[in-house]
């Protein structure tokens, strides 16, 4: 499956910039309704309105495929599509992907529907930043619910702080940049992965946040 990124890159002939040739990223897959895949990857992307037209094309665009009696026998339909997200695997890719990486504190949490697709918008008050500017010391966050299966997002918990990469949107929030690589608790100093993310902060960001290794 296209990923989330060569979709946008299609979509936006003049890019802010030119990933490095060397940028690879591997696919992290989570089950997921053609819908709710599609919003998600609209929201994340912040696509101008030619690339919206034409990612919602390629979803729709998407043949059913048929179980192992398909082919118009009236086999069982096959699991639905899952959602691709793109899953950084050096610390350079996913810093590098981010817009923002800020050190922030989650103040309050509240659970939107729209089209069936659940999401989170977490409000979060920033105490320090290693990438981007931030428009100001609050910030909306955006990200799909746990247990919506969207990809599932992650539970993140009111009062603990957590470094956060983020990607803009146009609206003006922010989401993150997948959902296991997008956070990281912090706990007596230290940046923590998530469980799904092998992949550490570098020094320069640590030391920009305030944090050890």
């Amino acid at each position: 499956m296209t990923s989330v990124k060569s979709l946008i890159q299609q979509a936006n002939p003049i890019p802010d910039a030119t990933p490095d040739a060397a940028s690879q990223t591997a696919p992290h897959t989570t089950p997921a309704t053609p819908a709710a895949q599609a919003r998600w990857r609209v929201r994340r992307a912040g696509l101008a309105l030619g690339g919206l037209a034409a990612l919602a094309a390629a979803v729709v665009a998407v043949p059913a495929v048929l179980g192992p009696r398909g082919e118009g026998s009236g086999g069982d339909p096959a699991p639905p599509p899952a959602a691709d997200e793109p899953y950084y695997t050096t610390t350079a890719d996913l810093e590098r992907s981010a817009d923002l990486i800020v050190r922030a504190r989650l103040d309050a949490t509240r659970e939107t529907e729209e089209d069936g697709v659940q999401e989170t918008v977490a409000t979060v008050s920033v105490a320090a930043t290693a990438r981007g500017e931030t428009p100001g010391r609050t910030l909306q966050v955006s990200y799909p619910a746990p247990g919506s299966g969207q990809p599932d997002g992650p539970g993140l918990t009111v009062s603990h702080e957590y470094v956060l990469l983020l990607d803009r949107t146009d609206d003006g929030g922010y989401t993150l940049v997948n959902t296991d690589q997008g956070y990281y608790g912090i706990d007596a100093g230290h940046a923590e992965a998530g469980p799904d993310n092998d992949v550490a902060l570098s020094g320069k960001v640590l030391a920009a946040l305030g944090l050890k290794r």
